[in-house]
């Protein structure tokens, strides 16, 4: 077997592929490995076929993605890796159909009706895994259900940087996928220099959505949205204030993510006023003239280029050191995957510039402390069976939830989250200072089995509410932050919980003398760090 031995696994590279093959060989559930955009799933993905095959060589692999980009890209990982490798690659876009070969890398759009005319595989790999749905009868499932009825023991692997659906979590044990056996961390990745460092600007050039429908997914109806943003004002303006800002960060590679063709015709030809060339590639754009266009921007002949739907995953360009979003979207994975191609390293570029016009930023808040919820659960009528609701059919009995019931389920949700208190003046990445102006405070106690009271104070800014507790009753270095904290706004003496929350003007005092809060994300939550007090 010929190796390449110039290419040696970062160390989360290796802590993944270990991950893996440890599940793999302990395990009988089909795990998913979730690596940021940028981090390496296509070699990771190439590193343990070989090293599987080298243990099994009858192994056979087909690792299949939704596009041919992903195709292509995917297979040039393994080859040069492995340039001995026995590739072959099914795709109608690249066309080739091969069969016989013991790796193979298809396009599902190619296979899911052919999944009976293949040798049996002994793995799946699904790259981009997140558009893995749970319904029965989708292209992936087709597929492994006919491969399945060849052998009962085939291993389903998923590899995608966002672990979730708009419905909820990608893994559960009623899905294809069960489990995370491995998650990379961004804000690590970026520290460790893996990844390029990510920053945001603000704008107040930001349009309604607030009467744009949603589709049954719970994400924005295109057209409707359309209507609502594709409008000359809010398109001029956006892309002034963005091109003045471009220029004077003197960024060299751009991606516009924009609605609709329409929609991107509109920036394209705004942007042209200014002298950028900024071509538009959608779905409908010939195969041959979308690529003529990523070549020249990869050459760096184009500096921008405006994105309807096409490259949001899969799309390899390095060199990217800015982004702009135009398009408003409730689709935590389609946020995080368009703002992911700025991620990767380049010789040229120092960081990447996120500019948001789309309400995105505040609408999902930092890209690496999203999560896609709990997977909605339902209680089977008949065997009392719990299982995801998604799937819509208990897979202990087969009885199928009734579709009025689901519509008025997922019609309650839709309305919560239409309702739901939204974070504003977020920044791309958690770990940055975030500076808050206080409208009014509230203290109350809070108890803790076995531990003495403290004070809960609450701030709230806007539609956001930030917590901190005062430990006046606690002993060592909790009661001395809590005595320097009552000390720097009242002096002393320092009062016990209960006589202070005995003080009836205590909210209104801390209200009146604070200004503001900075806070800090610290993994999923906030923490207070800075008072401004007046």
């Amino acid at each position: 077997m010929t190796l390449n031995p110039i290419l040696t696994p970062w160390p989360f590279q290796q802590e993944a592929l270990d991950a893996l093959h440890n599940h793999v060989c302990t395990s009988d559930t089909n795990p998913c490995v979730v690596i940021p955009t940028g981090g390496g799933k296509s070699v990771i993905m190439a590193w343990a076929i070989q090293n599987w095959k080298q243990d099994y060589p009858p192994l056979r692999v087909i690792i299949l993605a939704h596009r041919k980009e992903l195709v292509r890209q995917n297979s040039q990982e393994l080859a040069t890796a492995w340039p001995d490798a026995d590739i072959g690659i099914f795709s109608a876009g690249l066309d080739r159909r091969d069969m016989d070969n013991d790796i193979i890398y298809a396009s599902i759009d190619s296979v899911y009706k052919r999944g009976g005319e293949f040798v049996p595989f002994d793995i799946i790999i699904i790259d981009e895994a997140h558009r893995l749905s749970p319904k029965a009868e989708t292209k992936y499932q087709q597929f492994i259900k006919m491969q399945r009825i060849q052998n009962k023991n085939l291993r389903v692997i998923g590899f995608t940087a966002t672990p979730f659906r708009m419905s909820g979590a990608l893994c559960h044990k009623d899905h294809i996928l069960n489990e995370i056996c491995y998650e990379a961390n961004i804000v690590e990745l970026i520290r460790d220099g893996y990844l390029c460092k990510l920053w945001s600007k603000r704008s107040d050039i930001q349009p309604d959505v607030s009467d744009v429908k949603r589709n049954s997914g719970g994400d924005y109806v295109v057209n409707s949205l359309a209507k609502a943003v594709d409008k000359k004002s809010i398109v001029s303006k956006a892309v002034e204030e963005a091109v003045s800002i471009i220029h004077a960060e003197k960024r060299q590679s751009i991606i516009f993510f924009c609605i609709n063709i329409a929609h991107g015709q509109h920036v394209s030809k705004e942007l042209a006023q200014y002298g950028i060339e900024a071509p538009c590639v959608t779905a409908k754009t010939h195969k041959r003239e979308r690529d003529r266009i990523v070549e020249r921007f990869k050459a760096g002949e184009l500096h921008a280029i405006c994105n309807i739907s096409v490259y949001v995953e899969g799309f390899n360009a390095r060199q990217v050191d800015c982004i702009v979003l135009l398009r408003p979207t409730l689709s935590k994975g389609l946020y995080c995957q368009s703002v992911g191609r700025g991620l990767r390293k380049h010789p040229d570029k120092e960081d990447c510039l996120v500019l948001d016009y789309a309400h995105c930023i505040d609408e999902h808040g930092p890209i690496d402390v999203i999560e896609g919820g709990e997977v909605p659960l339902y209680t089977c009528t008949k065997c009392k069976n719990v299982f995801s609701r998604q799937i819509g059919v208990c897979p202990h009995c087969g009885w199928e939830i009734p579709k009025q019931e689901i519509e008025m389920l997922e019609a309650q949700e839709r309305e919560r989250r239409l309702h739901s208190i939204r974070a504003s003046n977020r920044n791309i990445l958690s770990g940055e200072p975030e500076e808050w102006l206080v409208d009014n405070v509230m203290v109350h106690r809070h108890s803790k089995k076995g531990k003495p009271d403290s004070l809960r104070v609450e701030y709230r800014c806007g539609l956001n509410v930030f917590r901190e507790w005062v430990c006046l009753d606690h002993e060592g270095f909790a009661q001395e932050k809590a005595h320097q904290w009552w000390r720097r706004r009242f002096g002393d003496p320092v009062p016990t919980v209960d006589e202070a929350l005995g003080w009836i003007f205590l909210a209104g005092s801390i209200k009146e003398m604070t200004e503001s809060v900075t806070t800090m994300q610290s993994g999923k939550h906030v923490e207070i760090t800075k008072h401004c007090l007046k």
